[in-house]
């Protein structure tokens, strides 16, 4: 049995008995006691559907399949009792909400009582077993058998695994923001993921699952999760009211102190996501880190890479300065070299973690120059320059500083003390894929996105030998919908925000590239320029006639942000 199926049996009635040694729990608590259980009993299969017919049948399976409760009970009603066998554990295919159902072509010679269904529809991708999506695009058809069954038709030849509607899937799923560990910096990267919906305590396992199974491949090479191959849960308890956890580990007994730190952070701030604020870890009876039983999100703030809150109002580089955009729409320039015309500034970059800043200085000469410096000091060259110098964007840690530079990825360590120097890189992967448009890391760490000859494509960033990274395996978003791109910017720990010289100006997609939302593009006029955008902050960016500012309601729109040009770059601290 998998760990997902025991999961799903997970045991909440609060008056029962649980494992030997723990007492009942009286009727009207609300503490939730939560085991690994066996099978859950078969549904009863019986009862009216909607519809008999059978394309209608097969469409209605379909709908169905959408609620994963009780091992897909709903979309079992549609089965022949030959097929209780079905495999619905096979696989999870997210289809686009429109598709349809035929006589198959290969359906033979069809008797009255036989009939072999197609389903035709557009793949989005799969979500594996351990929650995360795979996005695979591709029009997809699947033959699907029916056979009468006294007065109505049932499916007995139903695919292995389960068909689901985009639409279907949100509202039976929810989100799930897992952390696992940079293995070199140790800290604590976000990563994607899909568990059923529930309440606190069922969520709170499955996360926890899904912290056992590991990340996601969009973030493979770059994570890794403290939970070694031997760990088990032995039990769980939650109480909602109070909003706590208590979980006890088996398995982890070889952990070093540290390990066993990073792995409470994974735990605590994992289920903090699910409305889990305090966990108290146990490994075998005792504290998992005998200094903190209990621990919370808030608690391990620290190893989180990602950045703090973001200014009101980004930063802007115009007319050759650093300025900071205010509420009244007038720009000043910032202290230091940045703003006060020491150079002539074509781009710059910040990073909220470190406090430093990097600006592209263009000299009479035409090179341009890549320096950084504390935001409001001096600035020092770095050992990078060349004839084009862009995409500048910061890693989570605030220590590294990447460039396109002549349409090459470069990379530049900034330390503490001492002077900036280029780090190595291998982008073979970026080599096939044209000209690079835009880049920009997560804040978080551990992914860059790509705008690679007008196409959006984002990966894990692989650390390697003697200090040196990779940019790992590739995948593009949504091919056909995201074309055309021109700029990007991450908006929050899973989402990236797109302007585009196309039909869809401006659009929001998640990192994996299962949601993809619109954002109006009133009052814009083609060609958009450069992007900024950070989580619980207005969207920015340049058009034809200058900087404009979006706030997110349902009807608004584009408002100008005065005294800056169409050649303006905004951006906030990465």
């Amino acid at each position: 049995m998998t760990a997902r199926r025991a999961l799903a049996a997970l045991v909440v009635t609060v008056a029962a008995a649980v494992v030997a040694g723990c007492a009942t729990v009286p009727q009207q608590s609300d503490v939730q006691v939560l085991r690994q259980g066996e099978q859950a009993a078969e549904q009863n299969l019986s009862g009216p559907i909607e519809d008999d017919e059978p394309l209608g049948l097969v469409r209605g399976f379909v709908y169905r399949s959408g609620s994963p409760d009780d091992r897909h009970a709903q979309a079992r009603r549609y089965l022949s009792a030959s097929a209780s066998g079905w495999d619905d554990a096979a696989s999870l295919t997210v289809l686009d909400e429109r598709f349809d159902t035929v006589v198959s072509p290969d359906n033979g010679t069809p008797g009255p009582d036989r009939m072999t269904v197609r389903v035709r529809g557009t793949r989005l991708g799969t979500v594996g077993p351990n929650g995360a999506f795979e996005s695979s695009p591709q029009r997809v058809e699947v033959d699907v058998g029916v056979v009468r069954e006294g007065e109505r038709w049932r499916i007995d030849r139903p695919p292995p695994g389960v068909m689901v509607r985009l639409s279907d899937f949100r509202s039976h799923y929810r989100e799930l923001q897992a952390w696992f560990v940079d293995p070199v910096r140790r800290m604590l990267l976000p990563d994607g993921h899909y568990i059923r919906g529930g309440r606190p305590g069922e969520l709170a396992m499955d996360a926890v699952d899904v912290l056992l199974r590991g990340p996601s491949t969009g973030l493979a090479g770059a994570a890794v999760t403290m939970f070694p191959a031997t760990a088990r849960i032995r039990s769980a308890t939650t109480d909602p009211a109070a909003g706590t956890a208590s979980i006890e580990l088996t398995g982890v007994s070889g952990l070093s102190p540290q390990d066993r730190e990073l792995l409470a952070a994974q735990v605590a701030q994992t289920l903090g996501g699910v409305g889990v604020p305090r966990v108290e870890l146990l490994a075998d009876g005792g504290p998992l880190v005998p200094a903190t039983p209990t621990v919370s999100a808030a608690d391990q703030a620290d190893l989180v890479a990602g950045p703090g809150r973001a200014p009101a109002f980004p930063y802007v580089v115009d007319a050759g300065r650093v300025r900071q955009l205010s509420a009244t729409g007038v720009a000043a320039p910032v202290a230091g070299q940045a703003g006060n015309g020491s150079f002539d500034i074509t781009e710059a970059a910040a990073s909220a973690r470190s406090g430093r800043i990097a600006v592209v200085s263009r000299e009479s000469t035409g090179t341009q120059r890549l320096l950084t410096g504390p935001l409001g000091g001096e600035l020092t060259a770095t050992p990078v320059s060349g004839a084009d110098v862009r995409s500048l964007s910061w890693n989570g840690a605030g220590d590294e500083i990447w460039a396109v530079v002549n349409g090459r990825l470069r990379r530049v360590l900034v330390p503490p003390s001492g002077p900036p120097v280029e780090g190595a890189v291998d982008a073979g992967r970026l080599t096939p894929l044209g000209r690079i448009g835009d880049i920009a890391l997560a804040r978080e760490g551990g992914r860059i996105a790509v705008v690679a000859d007008g196409a959006l494509l984002v990966g894990p960033i692989v650390p390697l030998d003697d200090g040196e990274v990779a940019v790992g395996p590739l995948r593009r978003l949504r091919p056909g919908e995201l074309d055309d791109v021109v700029s990007i910017d991450w908006h929050s720990a899973d989402r990236i925000v797109v302007a585009s010289d196309s039909d869809r100006p401006m659009s929001e997609v998640s990192a994996d590239g299962l949601r993809l939302d619109q954002i109006p593009g009133t009052n814009l006029t083609a060609p958009l320029g450069a992007l900024a955008a950070a989580e619980g902050r207005p969207l920015y960016v340049t058009d034809r006639t200058g900087l404009w500012s979006y706030s997110g309601g349902e009807f608004d729109a584009w408002q100008q942000a005065g005294g800056t040009g169409a050649a303006a770059q905004p951006f906030y601290p990465g």
